[in-house]
């Protein structure tokens, strides 16, 4: 390894292992930023990047995918060009971070793990350990959170090192299918004990996204396994859903605050209502309200976008009726549109959507082309659909979303 690839993989592996876990507690201020640890290490982390790709400018080689990213990024600058709020784009909404500059980092992150990052023998132990105990501590969180007053770490449910229990669903839903196909294809005892641990988080945390994201990858597992028809993956399958079950049934027992089960009934009674008067502004927590102005938004500014993060003030300057509607601006403020897709079109434009979609789309089918002959593309490309199905619901954040970004070089 030179001595330029081994510094791009120490960051790479800072941004994996180290970024995800810092978090900045409550110190008693009205508004604090817990993502601040997180941001300055990764700003910190894509500077390197930077200068480090930059060192190797007459060397660099870009494929079909790789210029697809180079356009989106060329699209986020020009959205930030023509912001409603400039400096937001540049860094991002306070204790989001995921101005243009954010960007930029994900784009080097994966174009450099695609190209420089050489993994070595500790990489995946890290990688074990860092996420499973991020998972314990969700499951920590949900018993014992009710009783320590320090918000975000704890009286905040179970979100882990996140800050919020739907980043931690979204964390979960690239843990998880990881950890099943871990033990179904190379069935390790820490793959066993990983899922029971990642599936607990998954309960513990109640985020509805991850549920769904569960669904969508327990059915491209078992269409994996059909495929490939094959009794000993089967038997591991079966086993991992006895130890799914038990796991369920002991959470259930244990919680005495109900929280899944008064998840489970809200969502029934969600249902029930859309089946009786159809979708509300308060349908999905809200989210129908969101999304009906979001995409207002993205009418009024379809090109470039209201400004990269910056989806509040295109919110209250494009779309004023709609904000009153569903109370955007008083009581309720919003700066993410709860659906990562939404999210692009409305503060990138509708260009970078397409640029973004096409992109994820060529990894999904490259990945998906080169399952059948290797396992850790099945890994990689199960696991991008869990996250892809989770973030139709979710938001990008900055603990998470670079993981995600290094995973996409897996699966080309």
């Amino acid at each position: 390894m030179n001595k330029k690839n081994q510094i791009i993989t120490v960051t790479l592996s800072i941004i994996l292992f180290i970024v995800p876990v810092l978090i900045k507690p409550n110190t008693g201020l009205i508004f604090y930023n817990y993502n601040v640890p997180k941001i300055i290490i990764l700003l910190l982390c894509g500077l390197v990047l930077l200068i480090s790709t930059l060192l190797k400018i007459d060397k660099l080689k870009f494929d079909k995918t790789d210029i697809l990213i180079i356009v989106f990024g060329v699209l986020s600058i020009l959205s930030t060009i023509f912001s409603k709020n400039v400096p937001k784009s540049l860094i991002g909404e306070d204790n989001r971070f995921e101005g243009l500059y954010t960007i930029i980092i994900y784009i080097l992150v994966y174009y450099n793990a695609k190209y420089y990052f050489n993994s070595y023998k500790k990489f995946l132990t890290l990688a074990l350990i860092t996420y499973i105990s991020i998972c314990i501590f969700a499951i920590i969180q949900f018993y014992v959170g009710n009783f320590i007053n320090l918000p975000p770490i704890f009286s905040g449910g179970a979100n882990g090192t996140f800050g919020n229990t739907n980043f931690m669903g979204s964390f979960v839903s690239i843990v998880l299918p990881a950890m099943i196909l871990g033990a179904i294809l190379f069935n390790k005892k820490i793959y066993y004990i990983g899922s029971a641990i990642a599936y607990s988080a998954m309960l513990a945390c109640t985020a509805r996204s991850s549920w769904v994201a569960f669904i969508v990858y327990i059915f491209a597992i078992i269409i994996y396994l059909i495929k490939k028809h094959r009794k000993k993956y089967f038997k591991r399958f079966f086993i991992i859903g006895m130890i799914f079950i038990f796991c369920f049934g002991f959470i259930k027992i244990t919680d005495k605050y109900n929280r899944i089960e008064n998840k489970t009934t809200n969502l029934q009674k969600e249902i029930k209502e859309i089946k009786n008067v159809g979708l509300t502004n308060k349908t999905g927590s809200g989210r129908i309200g969101i999304w009906k102005s979001v995409i207002k938004l993205i009418t009024k500014v379809p090109i470039t976008g209201c400004g990269v993060d910056a989806l509040s003030d295109g919110l209250i300057e494009e779309c004023p009726d709609e904000c009153k509607e569903i109370g955007i601006g008083s009581s309720i403020y919003v700066d993410k549109a709860h659906n990562e897709y939404l999210q692009i079109a409305a503060t990138m434009g509708i260009p970078a959507l397409i640029v973004y979609l096409i992109f994820i789309g060529q990894i999904v089918i490259g990945g998906m082309k080169r399952m059948a002959k290797s396992k850790l593309a099945t890994i990689y490309t199960i696991t991008i659909i869990s996250y892809l199905a989770q973030a139709f619901f979710n938001i990008s954040t900055i603990g998470i979303a670079p993981i995600f970004w290094f995973i996409l070089r897996n699966s080309i």
